[in-house]
Protein backbone atom coordinates (compact mmCIF):
# COMPACT_ATOMS: atom_id res chain seq x y z
CA UNK A 1 0.00 0.00 0.00
CA UNK A 2 0.90 3.56 -0.68
CA UNK A 3 0.37 6.24 1.71
CA UNK A 4 -3.24 7.19 0.16
CA UNK A 5 -4.55 3.62 -0.12
CA UNK A 6 -3.06 3.75 3.63
CA UNK A 7 -4.68 6.27 5.35
CA UNK A 8 -7.88 4.87 3.62
CA UNK A 9 -7.57 1.67 4.80
CA UNK A 10 -9.13 2.10 8.14
CA UNK A 11 -10.57 4.43 10.52
CA UNK A 12 -7.62 4.25 12.77
CA UNK A 13 -4.22 3.27 11.69
CA UNK A 14 -1.07 2.63 14.62
CA UNK A 15 2.06 3.38 13.56
CA UNK A 16 4.56 0.83 15.05
CA UNK A 17 8.51 1.59 14.43
CA UNK A 18 11.84 2.33 17.01
CA UNK A 19 12.95 5.43 17.45
CA UNK A 20 14.52 7.07 14.06
CA UNK A 21 12.62 4.71 11.91
CA UNK A 22 10.38 6.80 10.42
CA UNK A 23 6.47 7.38 12.11
CA UNK A 24 6.80 10.73 12.15
CA UNK A 25 8.01 11.54 8.67
CA UNK A 26 5.07 9.30 7.45
CA UNK A 27 2.76 11.78 9.65
CA UNK A 28 4.12 14.67 8.26
CA UNK A 29 3.74 13.60 4.72
CA UNK A 30 0.45 12.22 4.94
CA UNK A 31 -0.04 16.29 6.88
CA UNK A 32 1.22 17.91 3.23
CA UNK A 33 -0.51 15.60 1.46
CA UNK A 34 -3.21 17.55 -0.60
CA UNK A 35 -5.95 14.81 -0.42
CA UNK A 36 -6.55 15.04 3.13
CA UNK A 37 -6.96 17.78 5.82
CA UNK A 38 -5.70 17.02 8.52
CA UNK A 39 -3.88 18.22 12.24
CA UNK A 40 -0.62 17.10 12.96
CA UNK A 41 0.20 16.70 16.58
CA UNK A 42 3.56 17.23 17.84
CA UNK A 43 5.24 14.68 19.85
CA UNK A 44 7.53 16.75 21.82
CA UNK A 45 4.90 18.96 23.73
CA UNK A 46 6.11 21.85 25.58
CA UNK A 47 4.35 24.95 27.49
CA UNK A 48 1.94 25.54 29.95
CA UNK A 49 -1.96 25.79 30.18
CA UNK A 50 -1.76 29.38 30.25
CA UNK A 51 -3.84 31.55 28.25
CA UNK A 52 -1.60 34.17 26.71
CA UNK A 53 -3.53 36.26 24.30
CA UNK A 54 -0.80 36.87 21.52
CA UNK A 55 -1.29 33.10 20.90
CA UNK A 56 -4.92 33.59 20.17
CA UNK A 57 -3.95 36.57 18.43
CA UNK A 58 -1.68 34.94 16.07
CA UNK A 59 -3.81 32.05 15.24
CA UNK A 60 -6.76 34.39 14.28
CA UNK A 61 -4.33 36.25 11.90
CA UNK A 62 -2.99 33.70 9.99
CA UNK A 63 -4.63 30.72 9.08
CA UNK A 64 -1.71 28.68 8.76
CA UNK A 65 0.30 29.95 11.98
CA UNK A 66 -0.38 26.70 13.76
CA UNK A 67 0.19 23.66 11.09
CA UNK A 68 3.25 25.90 10.59
CA UNK A 69 4.43 26.00 14.19
CA UNK A 70 3.93 22.10 14.52
CA UNK A 71 5.59 20.89 11.74
CA UNK A 72 8.79 20.22 13.41
CA UNK A 73 9.09 17.62 16.59
CA UNK A 74 9.08 20.08 19.12
CA UNK A 75 6.30 22.73 19.69
CA UNK A 76 7.71 25.13 23.09
CA UNK A 77 4.05 26.53 23.28
CA UNK A 78 2.04 23.83 22.60
CA UNK A 79 -0.21 23.59 25.60
CA UNK A 80 -0.85 27.39 25.66
CA UNK A 81 -2.17 26.43 21.98
CA UNK A 82 -4.36 24.11 22.79
CA UNK A 83 -5.40 26.84 25.35
CA UNK A 84 -6.01 29.49 23.13
CA UNK A 85 -8.44 26.97 21.33
CA UNK A 86 -10.73 26.36 24.00
CA UNK A 87 -12.53 29.32 23.63
CA UNK A 88 -13.55 28.83 19.84
CA UNK A 89 -13.89 25.03 20.85
CA UNK A 90 -17.03 26.48 22.92
CA UNK A 91 -18.12 29.03 19.89
CA UNK A 92 -18.15 26.04 17.60
CA UNK A 93 -20.05 24.04 20.17
CA UNK A 94 -22.52 26.37 20.45
CA UNK A 95 -23.07 26.95 16.81
CA UNK A 96 -23.46 23.03 16.48
CA UNK A 97 -26.44 23.26 19.05
CA UNK A 98 -27.53 26.03 16.51
CA UNK A 99 -28.02 24.27 14.01
CA UNK A 100 -28.68 20.57 15.54
CA UNK A 101 -32.74 20.91 15.62
CA UNK A 102 -32.15 18.03 18.30
CA UNK A 103 -29.51 19.33 20.28
CA UNK A 104 -31.28 22.49 20.10
CA UNK A 105 -34.04 20.72 21.79
CA UNK A 106 -32.11 19.32 24.52
CA UNK A 107 -31.53 21.35 27.42
CA UNK A 108 -29.35 19.40 28.82
CA UNK A 109 -26.53 19.41 26.05
CA UNK A 110 -24.92 22.72 26.57
CA UNK A 111 -21.15 23.03 26.35
CA UNK A 112 -20.66 21.79 29.60
CA UNK A 113 -21.55 18.69 28.14
CA UNK A 114 -18.69 18.79 25.85
CA UNK A 115 -16.36 19.70 28.52
CA UNK A 116 -17.47 16.76 31.05
CA UNK A 117 -15.67 14.81 27.96
CA UNK A 118 -12.71 15.89 29.45
CA UNK A 119 -13.18 16.10 32.88
CA UNK A 120 -13.85 12.16 32.23
CA UNK A 121 -10.41 11.91 31.69
CA UNK A 122 -9.14 13.46 34.84
CA UNK A 123 -9.60 11.64 38.15
CA UNK A 124 -8.26 14.54 40.23
CA UNK A 125 -9.46 17.59 38.93
CA UNK A 126 -11.92 19.54 36.61
CA UNK A 127 -12.34 22.08 34.13
CA UNK A 128 -14.95 24.63 34.41
CA UNK A 129 -15.10 27.98 31.70
CA UNK A 130 -14.01 31.15 32.30
CA UNK A 131 -13.89 34.72 30.91
CA UNK A 132 -10.10 33.52 29.88
CA UNK A 133 -11.06 30.17 28.61
CA UNK A 134 -10.92 27.20 31.25
CA UNK A 135 -10.19 27.26 35.12
CA UNK A 136 -8.98 24.09 36.85
CA UNK A 137 -10.09 22.93 40.36
CA UNK A 138 -9.36 19.77 42.55
CA UNK A 139 -12.40 17.73 43.64
CA UNK A 140 -12.52 19.63 46.90
CA UNK A 141 -13.64 22.39 44.14
CA UNK A 142 -10.47 24.56 45.49
CA UNK A 143 -8.40 26.72 42.30
CA UNK A 144 -5.75 24.92 41.12
CA UNK A 145 -2.90 26.57 39.05
CA UNK A 146 -1.70 25.52 35.75
CA UNK A 147 1.69 24.99 36.48
CA UNK A 148 0.44 22.93 40.05
CA UNK A 149 -1.13 19.96 37.81
CA UNK A 150 1.08 17.45 36.78
CA UNK A 151 2.43 16.88 33.11
CA UNK A 152 0.09 14.00 32.27
CA UNK A 153 -2.31 16.34 33.46
CA UNK A 154 -1.84 18.69 31.12
CA UNK A 155 -1.01 16.46 28.39
CA UNK A 156 -4.45 14.98 28.33
CA UNK A 157 -6.62 18.67 28.75
CA UNK A 158 -4.18 19.74 25.46
CA UNK A 159 -5.03 16.83 23.89
CA UNK A 160 -8.45 16.32 24.38
CA UNK A 161 -9.21 20.03 22.95
CA UNK A 162 -7.22 19.57 20.07
CA UNK A 163 -9.18 16.26 19.61
CA UNK A 164 -12.25 18.09 19.89
CA UNK A 165 -11.49 20.97 18.11
CA UNK A 166 -10.69 19.11 15.33
CA UNK A 167 -13.90 17.32 15.37
CA UNK A 168 -16.26 20.03 14.62
CA UNK A 169 -14.24 21.47 11.51
CA UNK A 170 -16.08 21.92 8.97
CA UNK A 171 -13.87 19.83 6.30
CA UNK A 172 -14.24 17.11 4.35
CA UNK A 173 -11.48 13.82 4.69
CA UNK A 174 -10.58 14.75 8.17
CA UNK A 175 -7.33 12.82 9.06
CA UNK A 176 -5.98 13.52 12.54
CA UNK A 177 -2.35 12.58 12.81
CA UNK A 178 -1.08 12.07 16.80
CA UNK A 179 2.39 11.73 17.42
CA UNK A 180 3.36 9.46 20.75
CA UNK A 181 0.14 10.60 22.31
CA UNK A 182 1.44 8.29 25.26
CA UNK A 183 4.21 10.97 26.48
CA UNK A 184 3.76 11.58 30.15
CA UNK A 185 0.66 9.19 30.47
CA UNK A 186 0.33 6.46 32.72
CA UNK A 187 -0.88 3.36 30.85
CA UNK A 188 -4.25 3.94 32.32
CA UNK A 189 -4.48 7.66 31.07
CA UNK A 190 -3.54 5.80 27.41
CA UNK A 191 -6.09 3.70 27.43
CA UNK A 192 -8.69 6.54 28.82
CA UNK A 193 -7.17 9.02 26.30
CA UNK A 194 -8.04 5.61 23.24
CA UNK A 195 -11.18 5.58 24.36
CA UNK A 196 -12.08 8.86 23.92
CA UNK A 197 -10.23 9.53 20.67
CA UNK A 198 -11.94 6.59 19.43
CA UNK A 199 -15.47 7.58 20.51
CA UNK A 200 -15.00 10.91 19.43
CA UNK A 201 -13.74 10.14 15.85
CA UNK A 202 -16.65 7.40 14.94
CA UNK A 203 -19.49 10.53 15.97
CA UNK A 204 -17.69 12.89 13.74
CA UNK A 205 -16.66 10.81 11.02
CA UNK A 206 -12.90 11.24 10.77
CA UNK A 207 -9.64 9.36 10.52
CA UNK A 208 -6.88 8.70 12.96
CA UNK A 209 -3.29 8.38 12.56
CA UNK A 210 -0.90 7.55 15.38
CA UNK A 211 2.89 6.64 16.27
CA UNK A 212 3.52 5.10 19.18
CA UNK A 213 6.09 3.12 20.99
CA UNK A 214 3.15 2.15 23.56
CA UNK A 215 1.46 -1.51 23.25
CA UNK A 216 -1.09 0.14 25.80
CA UNK A 217 -2.02 2.69 23.29
CA UNK A 218 -2.31 -0.32 20.65
CA UNK A 219 -4.51 -2.63 23.42
CA UNK A 220 -6.96 0.13 24.27
CA UNK A 221 -8.96 0.00 21.35
CA UNK A 222 -11.96 -2.00 21.28
CA UNK A 223 -11.54 -5.60 19.65
CA UNK A 224 -14.55 -4.05 16.87
CA UNK A 225 -12.50 -1.22 16.17
CA UNK A 226 -11.58 -0.56 12.55
CA UNK A 227 -7.78 -0.78 13.19
CA UNK A 228 -4.67 -1.44 11.13
CA UNK A 229 -1.19 -1.68 12.67
CA UNK A 230 1.66 -0.62 10.29
CA UNK A 231 5.13 -1.84 11.28
CA UNK A 232 7.43 1.15 10.14
CA UNK A 233 11.17 0.57 9.29
CA UNK A 234 12.89 3.20 8.01
CA UNK A 235 12.47 6.88 6.71
CA UNK A 236 12.82 5.60 2.77
CA UNK A 237 10.14 3.24 3.21
CA UNK A 238 6.85 4.11 0.57
CA UNK A 239 5.32 0.83 0.58
CA UNK A 240 3.32 -0.12 3.82
CA UNK A 241 1.90 -3.85 4.86
CA UNK A 242 -0.87 -3.78 7.60
CA UNK A 243 -2.04 -6.17 9.97
CA UNK A 244 -5.77 -5.98 11.07
CA UNK A 245 -6.62 -5.75 14.44
CA UNK A 246 -8.17 -8.94 15.50
CA UNK A 247 -8.10 -10.94 18.83
CA UNK A 248 -4.07 -11.68 18.68
CA UNK A 249 -3.47 -8.14 19.84
CA UNK A 250 -5.30 -8.34 23.36
CA UNK A 251 -3.66 -11.48 23.72
CA UNK A 252 -0.05 -11.13 22.92
CA UNK A 253 0.40 -7.13 23.89
CA UNK A 254 0.19 -7.89 27.42
CA UNK A 255 3.05 -9.78 27.30
CA UNK A 256 5.45 -6.69 25.86
CA UNK A 257 4.37 -4.70 28.89
CA UNK A 258 3.37 -0.88 28.72
CA UNK A 259 6.85 -0.19 26.70
CA UNK A 260 7.86 -2.79 24.14
CA UNK A 261 11.10 -0.86 23.91
CA UNK A 262 11.98 -1.88 27.09
CA UNK A 263 14.41 -5.22 27.30
CA UNK A 264 11.83 -7.51 28.43
CA UNK A 265 11.13 -9.25 25.57
CA UNK A 266 14.76 -9.68 24.40
CA UNK A 267 15.86 -10.96 28.22
CA UNK A 268 12.46 -13.57 28.28
CA UNK A 269 11.50 -14.26 24.38
CA UNK A 270 8.21 -15.10 23.75
CA UNK A 271 7.09 -18.89 23.10
CA UNK A 272 3.48 -19.42 21.41
CA UNK A 273 2.09 -23.09 22.91
CA UNK A 274 -0.85 -24.83 22.17
CA UNK A 275 -2.64 -24.76 25.79
CA UNK A 276 -2.39 -24.14 29.26
CA UNK A 277 -1.33 -27.39 30.33
CA UNK A 278 1.88 -26.59 28.28
CA UNK A 279 2.26 -23.07 29.56
CA UNK A 280 2.00 -24.40 33.24
CA UNK A 281 4.56 -27.45 31.90
CA UNK A 282 7.11 -24.42 30.83
CA UNK A 283 6.50 -22.13 33.98
CA UNK A 284 7.91 -25.29 35.79
CA UNK A 285 11.01 -25.39 34.11
CA UNK A 286 11.67 -21.77 34.68
CA UNK A 287 10.89 -22.59 38.14
CA UNK A 288 13.15 -25.52 38.37
CA UNK A 289 16.08 -24.15 36.38
CA UNK A 290 16.00 -21.53 38.53
CA UNK A 291 16.07 -19.00 35.58
CA UNK A 292 19.00 -20.95 33.25
CA UNK A 293 15.96 -21.56 30.85
CA UNK A 294 13.49 -18.21 30.49
CA UNK A 295 10.97 -18.78 28.01
CA UNK A 296 7.28 -16.01 28.36
CA UNK A 297 4.72 -19.43 27.53
CA UNK A 298 1.49 -17.69 25.45
CA UNK A 299 -1.55 -19.95 25.05
CA UNK A 300 -2.78 -19.55 21.41
CA UNK A 301 -5.01 -22.11 21.78
CA UNK A 302 -5.28 -24.06 18.26
CA UNK A 303 -2.71 -24.68 15.46
CA UNK A 304 -4.34 -22.71 13.18
CA UNK A 305 -4.30 -19.68 15.35
CA UNK A 306 -0.67 -20.31 16.29
CA UNK A 307 -0.31 -19.69 12.62
CA UNK A 308 -1.71 -16.58 12.55
CA UNK A 309 0.41 -15.47 16.04
CA UNK A 310 3.48 -16.29 14.42
CA UNK A 311 2.95 -14.41 11.34
CA UNK A 312 2.06 -11.52 13.22
CA UNK A 313 5.08 -11.71 15.51
CA UNK A 314 7.41 -11.94 12.12
CA UNK A 315 5.86 -9.25 10.64
CA UNK A 316 6.00 -6.78 13.66
CA UNK A 317 8.65 -7.62 15.93
CA UNK A 318 10.93 -5.90 13.92
CA UNK A 319 9.66 -2.98 14.05
CA UNK A 320 9.52 -3.05 17.99
CA UNK A 321 13.33 -4.50 18.60
CA UNK A 322 16.41 -4.27 17.09
CA UNK A 323 17.34 -8.06 17.43
CA UNK A 324 13.59 -9.62 17.36
CA UNK A 325 13.17 -13.97 18.57
CA UNK A 326 10.49 -15.66 18.78
CA UNK A 327 9.52 -19.46 19.39
CA UNK A 328 6.59 -21.83 18.94
CA UNK A 329 5.50 -25.31 19.95
CA UNK A 330 2.92 -27.59 18.64
CA UNK A 331 2.60 -31.23 19.55
CA UNK A 332 2.95 -33.65 17.16
CA UNK A 333 -0.79 -34.77 16.93
CA UNK A 334 -1.02 -36.79 14.12
CA UNK A 335 1.82 -35.70 12.02
CA UNK A 336 4.08 -37.69 10.24
CA UNK A 337 7.48 -35.98 11.22
CA UNK A 338 8.28 -33.39 13.95
CA UNK A 339 10.44 -30.54 11.02
CA UNK A 340 8.86 -27.41 10.81
CA UNK A 341 10.09 -24.49 8.63
CA UNK A 342 10.89 -21.20 10.71
CA UNK A 343 8.76 -18.07 10.03
CA UNK A 344 11.28 -15.48 10.00
CA UNK A 345 12.04 -14.37 13.43
CA UNK A 346 10.05 -17.29 14.54
CA UNK A 347 11.52 -20.02 15.73
CA UNK A 348 9.17 -23.14 14.86
CA UNK A 349 9.49 -26.42 16.50
CA UNK A 350 6.94 -29.68 17.46
CA UNK A 351 7.65 -32.33 19.97
CA UNK A 352 8.52 -35.54 18.75
CA UNK A 353 5.53 -37.27 20.35
CA UNK A 354 1.67 -36.90 20.54
CA UNK A 355 1.72 -34.01 23.32
CA UNK A 356 3.99 -33.19 26.61
CA UNK A 357 1.97 -35.36 28.85
CA UNK A 358 3.46 -38.40 27.00
CA UNK A 359 6.84 -37.62 28.67
CA UNK A 360 5.71 -39.34 31.77
CA UNK A 361 5.50 -42.40 29.74
CA UNK A 362 9.48 -42.18 28.75
CA UNK A 363 12.17 -44.10 30.34
CA UNK A 364 13.18 -41.52 32.72
CA UNK A 365 9.91 -40.78 34.12
CA UNK A 366 9.33 -44.34 34.41
CA UNK A 367 12.93 -44.65 36.09
CA UNK A 368 12.32 -41.98 37.93
CA UNK A 369 9.45 -43.58 39.86
CA UNK A 370 11.13 -46.94 40.06
CA UNK A 371 9.42 -48.31 37.18
CA UNK A 372 10.69 -50.79 34.20
CA UNK A 373 8.91 -51.05 30.83
CA UNK A 374 7.42 -54.47 31.85
CA UNK A 375 6.80 -53.44 35.34
CA UNK A 376 4.72 -50.46 34.38
CA UNK A 377 2.78 -52.76 31.86
CA UNK A 378 2.22 -54.99 34.95
CA UNK A 379 1.05 -52.37 36.77
CA UNK A 380 -1.58 -51.24 34.46
CA UNK A 381 -2.60 -55.05 34.05
CA UNK A 382 -3.51 -55.09 37.97
CA UNK A 383 -5.22 -52.01 37.81
CA UNK A 384 -7.52 -52.76 35.03
CA UNK A 385 -8.41 -56.20 36.74
CA UNK A 386 -9.33 -54.34 39.59
CA UNK A 387 -11.02 -51.63 37.80
CA UNK A 388 -12.87 -53.41 34.45
CA UNK A 389 -15.97 -50.90 34.66
CA UNK A 390 -14.00 -47.76 35.03
CA UNK A 391 -14.60 -45.02 32.29
CA UNK A 392 -10.38 -45.48 31.07
CA UNK A 393 -9.99 -49.26 31.33
CA UNK A 394 -10.52 -50.04 28.01
CA UNK A 395 -8.22 -47.12 26.95
CA UNK A 396 -5.33 -48.30 29.58
CA UNK A 397 -5.21 -51.99 28.39
CA UNK A 398 -5.20 -50.71 25.02
CA UNK A 399 -1.86 -48.03 25.92
CA UNK A 400 -0.79 -51.45 27.64
CA UNK A 401 -0.91 -53.60 24.78
CA UNK A 402 0.72 -51.80 22.04
CA UNK A 403 3.08 -49.90 24.57
CA UNK A 404 6.03 -49.60 22.56
CA UNK A 405 4.04 -47.35 20.50
CA UNK A 406 3.22 -44.64 23.88
CA UNK A 407 5.25 -42.18 21.88
CA UNK A 408 2.70 -41.20 19.12
CA UNK A 409 -0.27 -42.74 21.40
CA UNK A 410 -2.99 -39.75 22.59
CA UNK A 411 -2.81 -40.37 26.36
CA UNK A 412 -4.70 -36.92 27.43
CA UNK A 413 -7.72 -38.92 29.30
CA UNK A 414 -5.60 -40.93 30.85
CA UNK A 415 -2.98 -38.56 32.76
CA UNK A 416 -4.57 -38.72 35.98
CA UNK A 417 -4.65 -42.68 36.05
CA UNK A 418 -1.17 -42.92 34.64
CA UNK A 419 0.28 -40.21 37.61
CA UNK A 420 -1.86 -42.66 40.45
CA UNK A 421 0.28 -45.73 39.13
CA UNK A 422 3.20 -44.31 39.09
CA UNK A 423 2.49 -43.47 42.87
CA UNK A 424 2.91 -39.49 42.84
CA UNK A 425 0.83 -36.35 44.34
CA UNK A 426 2.55 -34.46 42.03
CA UNK A 427 0.44 -32.49 39.40
CA UNK A 428 1.60 -33.90 35.96
CA UNK A 429 2.67 -30.58 34.38
CA UNK A 430 4.89 -30.22 37.56
CA UNK A 431 6.50 -33.78 37.42
CA UNK A 432 7.41 -32.94 33.23
CA UNK A 433 8.90 -29.44 34.00
CA UNK A 434 10.90 -30.87 36.45
CA UNK A 435 11.65 -34.02 34.54
CA UNK A 436 12.87 -32.21 31.45
CA UNK A 437 15.35 -29.90 33.96
CA UNK A 438 16.48 -32.75 35.96
CA UNK A 439 16.80 -35.40 33.25
CA UNK A 440 17.11 -34.51 29.73
CA UNK A 441 20.77 -33.91 30.16
CA UNK A 442 21.43 -37.53 30.72
CA UNK A 443 18.92 -38.90 28.27
CA UNK A 444 20.43 -41.71 26.43
CA UNK A 445 18.49 -41.03 23.49
CA UNK A 446 16.84 -44.41 22.68
CA UNK A 447 12.95 -44.69 20.94
CA UNK A 448 11.32 -43.76 24.58
CA UNK A 449 13.97 -41.64 26.13
CA UNK A 450 13.53 -38.49 27.01
CA UNK A 451 15.69 -36.80 23.84
CA UNK A 452 13.79 -38.92 21.97
CA UNK A 453 10.45 -37.34 22.64
CA UNK A 454 11.23 -34.07 22.78
CA UNK A 455 12.89 -33.71 19.41
CA UNK A 456 16.56 -32.50 18.59
CA UNK A 457 15.37 -29.06 17.48
CA UNK A 458 13.31 -28.75 20.44
CA UNK A 459 16.14 -29.55 22.62
CA UNK A 460 18.17 -27.15 20.58
CA UNK A 461 15.98 -24.19 20.65
CA UNK A 462 14.44 -24.33 23.62
CA UNK A 463 16.83 -26.11 26.39
CA UNK A 464 20.09 -25.52 24.82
Amino acid sequence: MQIQELVNNATFTVLLGKNGSGKSTLLRSIDTADQFNTKYITPERGGSLKYEPGVEHNISQNPNWLRDTRRQNRTDNFRQQSTAQFRNLEVMVLREIEKDLDKRQDTEYTFDTTINHINELLPNINLTRSDRGFEISNNQNQAVDENNISSGESELIALSIEVLVFSRSNQENKVLLLDEPDVHLHPDLQHKFVEFVERTANEFGFKVVLATHSTAIVGSFKEESDLQIVPITNKEQTEFSSFKYDPICHEILPVFGAHPLSSHFNRIPILLVEGDDDKRVFEQITRSSQGAIRLYPCVVGTVDEMTKWEQWLNTFLPSIYDNPNAYSLRDLDDAEQADIDDIGFVNRTRLNCYAIENLLLTNECLSEHSYTTEQFCEKIEQWANINPGHQTTESLIALKDNFADRRTTKIKELRNVILALLGTTKPWEVLVGQLIVNKLPASDGDDNSLKTYLGEKVIEKLFS
